[in-house]
């Protein structure tokens, strides 16, 4: 009688030395993350050839030539709301500043 080999193909794996980042959680995560890419991938319907075709485009025609020094026409919301404008630059600016000083003083803290 013949001894028949394992002809496992999990054996060529078996002394494979991996990167100590890949472990058994990282591997499920990147296996969840192909899982949710490729079900959103089916999930977009495909778009239909007439729905884009190019005999349904109208050209944009071309905007007023305006006067040099004259003022832009703006929608009347932007005049009336230019303070709201001015809240939300403030508002970031001083959130932006808030992350570069922490970041500074943690990196400072590090050193």
């Amino acid at each position: 009688m013949k001894k028949h080999k394992k002809n496992n193909a999990f054996q060529k794996f078996k002394g494979v030395r991996w990167p100590s980042w890949l472990n058994r959680r990282t591997l499920i995560l990147l296996i969840i993350a192909l899982l949710f890419l490729g079900a959103l991938s089916l999930a977009e319907p495909l778009p239909r050839a007439d729905k884009y075709s190019y005999a349904n485009l109208t050209p944009t025609p071309f905007p007023e030539a305006l006067e040099s020094g004259a003022p832009t026409p703006l929608p009347q919301e932007y005049l009336e709301n230019a303070d709201q404008t001015n809240g939300i630059l403030l508002g970031g600016t001083i959130l932006v500043l808030i992350v570069v000083f922490g970041t500074l003083s943690a990196l400072r803290r590090q050193t």
